[in-house]
């Protein structure tokens, strides 16, 4: 009983120190009225599945980028083809995306899954337990791919 009190707090210790070194919790999601993001093609998707990152990046920040974007593209083909939806990832570290950080409230590398009309956001929501479910890519994907569905269903 003793060594399972130790290894759990040991677990809570490490995790907590990996998730301060990310730079805090993922952001919590909610709207952003009137904000707008910038987009450079002509013909603008409804929707849009980001994954943000920075320069700095760890094991965990490439297997959920490389998770989501598989998930995005396999789950959600017919819906990038006729451009509904684009799969985007942004580098916030470069001084024309930092504008993000404060339009969705990152904290951290962060999924983000924005409705978007005529360039401007119309509501937004980031995917925050991308990160509870790292050791588990099937429940990754239905996690990611639900919560998509469920997003682009409400519009």
């Amino acid at each position: 009983m003793k060594i399972q009190r130790v290894t759990t707090r040991f677990a809570i210790a490490f995790t907590a120190a990996v998730f301060l070194m990310l730079g805090g919790w993922p952001a919590a999601s909610g709207p952003s009225a009137g904000s707008a993001i910038a987009a450079k093609t002509e013909e603008q998707p409804r929707f849009i599945a980001y994954y943000f990152y920075t320069n700095k990046r760890c094991d965990s920040c490439y297997r959920i980028e490389k998770w989501t974007e598989s998930t995005v593209k396999d789950h959600f083909q017919q819906a990038i083809e006729n451009g509904t939806l684009r799969w985007q990832t942004v580098n916030v570290d470069k001084p024309e995306n930092k504008h993000f950080v404060k339009e969705f409230n990152l904290y951290t590398k962060s999924v983000v899954i924005v409705e978007q009309k005529d360039g401007e956001t119309l509501r937004w929501k980031n995917l925050e337990k991308v990160w509870q479910l790292l050791r588990d890519q099937e429940k990754f994907a239905d996690y990611v791919s639900d919560e998509i569905q469920s997003f682009m269903e409400k519009s």
